[in-house]
Order: structure tokens, then C-alpha cells, then sequence
């Protein structure tokens, strides 16, 4: 359809210059052209125009400008994409008056045309940032960011506290293209803007300077966000990639469902980078933050089973129990298939157990408590925590942790019922 109404405006050129007997052969196309834009027809003066900046001759620069003022809105946008095409460094203050067109096309043409002026108009768009109308200020930070000079870093910075949302939103977006870390600290602050508009566009050029330093105001906005917002954080954690990692791990300890989940979504998102960071989760000794571990990895999908099958050959006990706790929740046939192998392995261990604590060889240590997260149950894990031997003690701590169970200190008596470590080693 469009190119349907572009082929019919031409059609309609051709037809003016030819019955003005200027064909397309003539010896003065420019000539031509400036006429048709002065013609009654605004079809035939919108598409002159166009033609006129396509030439790139100068001696269009003036027809051009003049059609600035156009009484159509149509034909005054084409004016300004055409003196883009120009480049003529003259159009710099015409095209910044028209930022204050009444038609909000036009305004957007004459930003983007500025933003192809290259270094000439950054002077006079940093200036422009200070003026009156909203609309030139704007449309100056729009095409600050489109010429990326850094010079005008600290005046974009400056119009993130501008009193009009459009400005500071403009601002924001071009400031991401520049990926200058000055912003960092402005943009964290723009998260909070009472202008969801803003907040978006900061966090998405936040996401765009991947530094780690971004990483925490980002998570922080997770809190009381809406389903889009937080659509747009999750993404820009993604985009700062592997820096985040360990932030956004580190973040599900929050307390705040709405942080939590949100940095769970991210985490997920990320994928195979997050990896590593969460299976390391399972050392701590917060059975919550385990928790949150093992539900970030499974959220993940499918890309997180292999190394969690790896993972149950760790030579941390921590590492394999917490894999071994996510597999089991994993949907997928191979996650199946390890634990079976690995359960199968653990059999002897588990029916002797209490014979291997009081031999207290060493060295069984691994092959009890992998019994124990494999195939144990809560006698076993409270048989461990009275046994005498430290090792096995936390692990029988984190597997009631693990279950949902207690695991507080037992009393004197209760301690005495039950296999010590070594015993046997001291009958005469």
C-alpha cells in the first residue's frame, strides 16, 4: 500500500514535469524539481522535495529550507528528512526551528535530520538543550544521541533532571547509545522517575553500559515493578551478561517476593552464564538461598541439566547434594536417568551405614553422605548430626534443612542412641 501511494505521488511529478515540458532527459533536473516544489499541488510539492534532497546538490538547499514553512505537514517532514539527505551544515538552525513545529512528525523528521549533521550541530543542539520549548529540547537530546560526540556526555546527563518527561526520556535513550559509565550514576537514579517512560529508557540504557555497577539499582527496581518493567530489567541484566552474575545471585537472598522473582526471571534468562554462579550456591549454609538456587537453575530449562549431572560428580558433598535436590525436580529424562545411576551406586553405603560410622574409616566420609542424599531419610540425617564426626553432622543438618525438617540441637541423652563415629577403633 505505501509503495502503491509512492509510485502514484512520482507518477504524478513525472506528470507536472512533463506537461511543463521538463522530462526526465532535461538539462536542468535540479532546476526542474525546484519549480514542481513551488507548484499548487502539496502531492507534487512533497515529492519534489524528496527528489530535491535525493540530487544532493547544493543548489537545492534553499528550495528545501522554503519548504519549512510549507502550509502541508507532509511536505514540511520531507523538507527535513531532505536536508538530512543534504547535509548541509546551513540547516542546522533551521531544522532546530523545526523542533517547534506544530506537527509532531515534523518535529521527529527534524531530530532525526539533525542527528545526521555529524559534529557541526553539536554545539548548537547542547545549546538547544536550554531552550523554552520542550519540543527543541527533545528533539536535541534525540539527535545528540544519533551523532555520539562525546562532548555532549555531561549536558545529556544535565537534561535527565529536566522538567519535562519527554526531554529526560529522550535523554535517557541517548545516553544508552553512548555507553559512557559518567551516566551510570544519573541513570540509577532515572529508575525512579515518577515517568514510567523514563524509568524504561533507563533501564534500558543502564543494561547497555554493561558495567556491574548497574546491576544493583536494576535489581532494586524489580520491587513494585509492573510485568513490562520488569520485562525491560530482565533484559538489561541480560544485556550486562556475565558481570551480573554474581550480583543477581547474591540478590536472591532478598526478602522482597516481587525482587526475588524478578531475579529469578533474569537469572533464568541469562542462561548458561548464570550457571556456574548458582551451582556454588549450594555451599551456603542458608537452606532459603538453596532454595532459590536450585528453582533459579530449574528455571533455566534444559540447559541447566547437564552441568547439574556434572555436577553430582563434584568433589564438594555441598555441590552434589544441592544438584542432586534440583535434578529430582527436573522434568527431563536425563536428569532421571543420573539420579537412578547415582542411587543405585549409593545402595551399599545406605544399608550399612551405621557399620561404616563406627569403623570411621577414612575416607568415608563421601560415600556416607552421598548414600544420605541419595537414598537417606530423616532417622538417617538425625543418626549423622549425633555421630561424632563434624563432616557428617552438617550434612545430616543441611539434608533435614533441605526437607523441610528441624534440625535443633538434640539433647545429651538423645545423643548417646545411635552409631559414634569410631567406635570400634576403641574396643580393646
Amino acid at each position: 500500500m505505501i509503495e502503491s501511494r509512492g509510485k502514484c505521488r512520482l507518477a504524478l511529478l513525472l506528470g507536472w514535469l512533463s506537461s511543463a515540458g521538463l522530462g526526465a532527459e532535461d538539462s536542468r533536473p535540479v532546476g526542474s524539481l525546484i519549480d514542481a516544489a513551488k507548484e499548487g499541488n502539496s502531492v507534487i510539492r512533497r515529492e519534489a522535495v524528496e527528489r530535491l534532497g535525493e540530487t544532493g546538490d547544493p543548489r537545492a538547499f534553499d528550495s528545501v529550507v522554503g519548504a519549512l514553512h510549507d502550509d502541508s505537514p507532509e511536505v514540511r517532514r520531507k523538507a527535513a528528512e531532505a536536508l538530512g539527505d543534504l547535509k548541509d551544515p546551513r540547516a542546522i538552525e533551521p531544522l532546530i526551528d523545526g523542533l517547534k513545529d506544530g506537527d509532531s512528525a515534523v518535529q521527529w523528521a527534524a531530530a532525526v535530520a539533525l542527528g545526521e549533521m555529524d559534529g557541526a550541530a553539536v554545539e548548537p543542539l547542547v545549546a538547544a538543550l536550554k531552550d523554552s520549548e520542550p519540543s527543541v529540547r527533545s528533539g536535541a537530546a534525540k539527535a545528540l544521541g544519533e551523532i555520539k560526540d562525546p562532548s555532549a556526555v555531561e549536558p545529556l546527563i544535565g537534561a535527565l533532571q529536566d522538567s519535562d518527561a519527554k526531554v529526560r526520556r529522550e535523554a535517557a535513550e541517548s545516553l544508552g547509545n553512548f555507553r559512557d559509565l559518567r551516566a551510570l550514576e544519573r541513570l540509577a537514579e532515572a529508575l525512579k522517575d515518577d515517568d514510567p517512560a523514563v524509568q524504561w529508557d533507563a533501564a534500558v540504557a543502564l543494561g547497555r553500559l554493561k558495567d556491574a555497577r548497574a546491576v544493583e539499582p536494576l535489581i532494586a527496581a524489580f520491587k513494585d515493578s509492573e510485568v513490562g518493567f520488569r520485562t525491560t530489567l530482565t533484559e538489561s541484566l541480560v544485556e550486562i551478561g556475565p558481570p551480573a552474575t554474581e550480583p543477581l545471585v547474591a540478590a536472591l537472598r532478598n526478602n522482597d517476593p516481587g525482587v526475588r522473582s524478578g531475579v529469578t526471571e533474569a537469572l533464568a534468562s541469562m542462561g548458561r552464564p548464570a550457571i556456574e554462579s548458582l551451582t556454588g550456591g549450594f555451599r551456603n549454609g542458608d537452606p532459603e538461598f538453596r532454595k532459590a538456587t536450585r528453582e533459579a537453575l530449574l528455571a533455566i530449562g534444559p540447559d541447566a541439566i547437564g552441568p547439574l549431572i556434572a555436577a553430582l560428580e563434584d568433589t564438594d558433598w555441598r555441590i552434589r547434594s544441592g544438584a542432586a535436590l534440583a535434578l529430582r525436580k527436573a522434568k527431563d529424562s536425563r536428569a532421571a536417568d543420573a539420579i537412578a545411576a547415582k542411587t543405585k551406586d549409593a545402595v551399599p553405603a545406605s544399608e550399612t551405614y551405621d557399620e561404616l560410622i563406627k569403623k570411621g574409616g577414612s575416607g568415608t566420609e563421601d560415600r556416607l553422605m552421598d548414600a544420605l542424599g541419595f537414598l537417606g531419610n530423616a532417622g538417617m540425617a538425625r543418626d549423622f548430626i549425633k555421630c561424632g564426626n563434624p563432616e557428617l553432622e552438617e550434612a545430616g543438618r543441611r539434608w533435614l534443612e533441605d526437607h523441610g525438617q528441624t534440625a535443633s540441637n538434640l539433647p545429651e541423652k538423645e545423643k548417646r542412641k545411635g552409631p559414634r563415629w569410631g567406635e570400634y577403633q576403641t574396643i580393646p
